[in-house]
């Protein structure tokens, strides 16, 4: 793992550094997104192909798993999701 140190402006802005530009092949105007994991900062550029990611979370804990199971997991989810109204009046209405 490489690691590179940066200092957040007055603004809020902070400059990648050059050796992780060229490293991830970074354009200007290219977008990057931000997301927390477990209080960490990953920053992923959009140019980025998925299955360059594959693996960054670590192996699969069953395994790898088929595109059948993986539906069959989403599918799965979101029906509990949907069905599962224990906590709707604790929770605001996001999608009106």
């Amino acid at each position: 793992m490489t690691v590179w140190e940066a200092t957040l402006s007055a603004k809020g802005q902070v400059t990648i550094p050059k050796e992780m530009r060229e490293a991830l092949n970074l354009r200007p105007g290219d977008q990057l997104i931000y997301s927390m994991v477990d209080g960490e900062v990953i920053v992923t550029p959009k140019n980025i192909d998925l299955k360059d990611l594959a693996g960054l979370l670590g192996s699969a804990p069953n395994g790898p798993a088929t595109l059948s199971e993986i539906d069959a997991a989403v599918a799965a989810a979101a029906g509990t999701n949907a069905l599962d109204t224990a906590d709707d009046d604790s929770k605001p209405d996001v999608a009106a």
